[in-house]
Parts: structure tokens; C-alpha cells; sequence
């Protein structure tokens, strides 16, 4: 997600990587894939969702089938689902209930805890490691509503309706992540994300009028009519999420890069907005698959949708771009937007992180992919710049919070703009220093390194600092406990 409150997040680089550097990098990790990308395995758990949207009203029903695998190591008698739209901080004043639950066939008795974010789902006998289990569930919600001239109810803007599109971020009941520790549900902050969940397939059918626009992490497989309404059916292969954005009145561009389609949709009054998305969003993808290695999905979309407190936000497979920037996108903030988000399908959607207790972890490397391409665009003038302000604002709050440090938790931040300036900023400061230390072989050799090793799992901190050292054979203790330790 790129904040609306921390213009300066990108650092001053040094054009030092040559393209043959680039070249033999991807090659080797190319190689090592077997010349394709790695695939998540048939073990990730499996969403099948039909979910019928009242545009008009904001609000939808949903019927679901989660299948489930007991990977953990552990004989299970209960599974957590969250339920992150009734967070109001972030998804805003609407709502997501489950009417009904069963396991295998058998109702279950269901409770609700942790702000009615968390679904404690007890199951009927013990799942033994290795065994699967089949949940179904009813579902309906409604979504916050935008008012004019207010956007107090709608948090991120996430998970709300406007005259002209519906937003629908993880609209579904999700499976809570199972960690060393057990079942992670922790509360969700009001700043930064919320959603940390596991890769999983999806089935997804939706039903809405057919004069809508229907874009959605998942790519299309078919559509059909039924009555006045229209039936479509997308696939999504180890994403993250999913999430559902519904229009009406978007311009649609495409191209294909690669084996990428990519496509925006904005409104005719933005028309250039798209234009210049599309053209952004192709010069990054490119630099990032050279950097770190392949575009994991068959399609990315680019949409237009109002947003609060937040320039765009990040989703497997699709991106949410504010309304309010979309005006102005000869603003050299409006191509930070794209790449920024951009660079989130490589650290977020495919390697994924735990967005509370190591919020840097994502962001920081997003922010510095999009320092590169800066870099790569406007050249290291521009990009010197901006590491003034980027550095300063990390320099400042880590004078007034010396208690806090890149790698806080995002719960230890008093607001939104001293997590911007010690996560975007300040993260991206310590992989610059990191990047000075070890050279740009070593440097680009880890990170694409920690994307194939990790890809679809779920990394933590102390991956993405081995691979730096191993790198690089050397020890970065100083480096490491100057930014990441208080």
C-alpha cells in the first residue's frame, strides 16, 4: 500500500547495476526455477465461493466451500477463520456476517471474539496431521458507503460502495494463518494492513448486473447469463486474497507483456491516468523480473476506485489506485503509486509476511523497488532528490521514538505517519545501506534468492537477513541492529 501521508519514501541510488549483472542474475535464478516459475503446492488450501452482489444496495450473499489440510504437525480440534471487513479502522463502518457453518456436512456452533474479527470454528473430531477437512459456509455482508464530502465510515475505502464502483477487499471468511505459535489472530491495528493469510486456490463465481464491470484478482474462465443477471467464473492460482472490484463507466486499456496481460480501467475523465498507468506499470514489471525474478500470475489489473488515506493498494493480481491521484498523473507521485503497488506482487502476494508484527518487511522492500524505478525512469537527480526527504523523515522520528525501530511491530506506532516514516522510509534507508554494504551482485543475488526460496510461503525477517549474509559471506550484525533493533 502506498500512504497518502509519506510523499518522500524513496532513497538515493547509484546507477551500478549494469544490465549484463541484471541479465546473468535472472538467468541463474531463471535456471534454477527449471526455466518456469515454481508453483505453490496442491497442499494450499482450496476456496470455492458463489457470491451474488446487490451493486445498488452495497451488499451481497455468499455461499462457500474452504477444503483444508492439516499441515501443521499438530492433531487440531478447532480452526480460526477472520473476518477482516469488520474491522472499522480499515475496511470501514460495513459489515461481514456468517449465517451458517459446517464441517463436513455437520452444523457447527460457531462464536465470535476479537472485535468479531476472528470465527472460532470447533470441529467435530480431531483433524490429525496430513488429513483434510471440507468447511461450508453462508455468508452475506454490506459494505461502508461513500457520502459526500465525508469519508469518516469508509476507512481505507476498501471495502465500500460509491456511485460507481463497489470495492470488495477480502469479502469472504479467510483462513487464519497457523504458525510456530499456533493459530495467529492477532487484532488488527488501525494504521497499516491487516490481512496475513496463506496462498490458496480459488473458484470464484460472481453474479451482478450485466451492464457492471467486473475485475477481480483471478482471471476470467467464462461467463454466462442467467435471467437479467450475468454469471462470471475466475480462477486464482496461489493468491493470497482475493478481492472484487464492481464499476460502471470504466475505459479499459490491455496490453501483454511477456505472458502478462495487463489491463487498466479508469474513468473517461482520467483517460490519461490510464494511459500513463499502463505504460508505468509495463516499465516496472519488466525491471522487476529482471531484478528479482518472474511475474508470478497470468494477469494484473489496474482500477480506478476512491480511496481514503491511502495513494493505492495492493492485491494478488489486481491494483487499487485513489481516485484523488488520478487527476494528476503527470505527478511524478502518480508513477511512485504504480510502481510502488507494482513491486507488491512480488513481496506481498507471492512472498508473503505477517503485516503485524513485521509490517517493514513488505513495505520496505516495495519502497525500494520503487526507489529503482526511479532510478531506472527519471535518472539519479530525481532520485537524490527524494532520499533528502526520505532520509529525513526516518532520521526525525527515530530521534523522537528511539524506543522504535524499522522492524516494530505496527501496534507500537503512535500513528500513521510514524509508521510511514520508520516502515516505507526508514525500511528503505537500512536496504540501501545494506545495498552500500555488500555490492549490487550480492545485493540483487539475495533478494531474488529470498523470492524463489520463499515464493507462496511465508517469510520473516530473519530470511530475508540470511540471504543477505549469505550473499555477500560476511557478517551485517551492525548494519542489522543500527536500524532493526531500538
Amino acid at each position: 500500500m502506498v500512504r497518502m501521508a509519506a510523499p518522500s519514501l524513496f532513497g538515493s541510488l547509484l546507477k551500478r547495476l549494469t544490465a549484463a549483472v541484471l541479465f546473468a542474475l535472472f538467468l541463474g535464478h531463471f535456471f534454477a526455477f527449471g526455466g518456469e516459475f515454481p508453483l505453490p503446492s496442491e497442499d494450499i488450501p482450496r476456496y470455492e465461493i458463489a457470491l451474488d452482489i446487490d451493486f445498488a444496495e452495497g451488499a451481497f450473499r455468499g455461499m462457500q466451500t474452504i477444503g483444508y489440510l492439516n499441515a501443521t504437525g499438530e492433531r487440531l480440534e478447532e480452526i480460526f477463520l477472520r473476518l477482516y471487513p469488520n474491522a472499522p479502522a480499515i475496511f470501514g463502518n460495513g459489515f461481514l456476517n456468517v449465517e451458517e457453518v459446517r464441517v463436513d456436512g455437520e452444523p457447527i456452533e460457531t462464536r465470535a471474539y476479537v472485535g468479531n474479527t476472528v470465527l472460532w470454528v470447533p470441529l467435530p473430531s480431531p483433524l490429525d496431521h496430513g488429513e483434510w477437512i471440507f468447511l461450508e459456509l453462508q455468508f452475506d455482508g454490506r459494505t461502508a458507503t461513500w457520502e459526500e464530502g465525508s469519508s469518516s465510515s469508509v476507512g481505507y475505502g476498501i471495502y465500500a460502495t460509491s456511485p460507481r464502483t463497489m470495492t470488495l477487499a477480502t469479502f469472504y471468511p479467510i483462513l487464519a494463518v497457523y504458525d510456530e505459535e499456533g493459530w495467529n489472530i492477532d487484532p488488527i491495528a488501525e494504521i497499516g494492513d491487516a490481512v496475513s493469510s496463506d496462498v490458496a486456490t480459488y473458484t470464484v463465481e460472481v453474479t451482478v448486473d450485466p451492464d457492471l464491470t467486473l475485475l477481480t484478482s483471478g482471471r476470467r474462465v467464462d461467463q454466462w447469463d442467467e435471467g437479467d443477471r450475468r454469471v462470471y467464473r475466475f480462477i486464482g492460482e496461489g493468491m493470497r486474497d482475493f478481492a472484487v472490484v464492481v464499476g460502471k463507466g470504466y475505459s479499459e486499456r490491455s496490453a501483454i507483456v511477456g505472458d502478462v496481460t495487463l489491463r487498466t480501467n479508469f474513468f473517461p475523465e482520467h483517460a490519461q491516468a490510464g494511459e500513463v498507468a499502463m505504460a508505468r506499470v509495463e516499465e516496472a514489471i519488466d525491471l522487476y523480473q529482471q531484478c528479482f525474478g518472474p511475474f508470478a500470475f497470468d494477469e494484473l489489473d489496474l482500477v480506478e476506485v476512491p480511496l481514503a488515506r491511502a495513494a493505492g493498494v495492493e492485491y494478488p493480481g489486481l491494483i487499487l489506485i485513489a481516485e484523488s491521484y488520478s487527476v494528476s498523473p503527470s505527478n511524478r507521485f502518480f508513477d511512485i503509486i504504480i510502481a510502488h503497488e507494482a513491486a507488491h506482487q512480488w513481496w506481498y502476494a507471492v512472498v508473503g509476511s505477517d503485516v503485524i508484527e513485521e509490517p517493514w518487511l513488505d513495505e520496505a522492500l516495495a519502497t525500494y523497488s520503487s526507489a529503482l524505478f526511479l532510478e531506472e525512469t527519471v535518472g539519479i537527480a530525481v532520485a537524490r532528490e527524494v532520499a533528502t526527504e526520505w532520509e529525513a523523515a526516518y532520521r526525525s522520528v527515530n530521534a523522537r521514538y528511539p524506543e522504535l525501530s524499522v522492524a516494530s511491530p505496527v501496534y507500537r506506532f503512535p500513528d500513521s505517519a510514524t509508521y510511514s516514516a520508520f516502515v516505507y522510509s526508514g525500511g528503505a534507508v537500512f536496504l540501501d545501506a545494506v545495498r552500500e554494504a555488500i555490492g549490487d551482485a550480492a545485493f540483487f543475488d539475495a533478494l531474488a534468492g529470498y523470492y524463489s526460496d520463499h515464493a507462496f510461503q511465508i517469510a520473516h525477517s530473519v530470511d530475508l537477513l540470511a540471504h543477505f549474509e549469505q550473499a555477500c559471506g560476511c557478517t551485517l550484525s551492525d548494519i542489522f541492529s543500527q536500524y532493526l533493533e531500538p
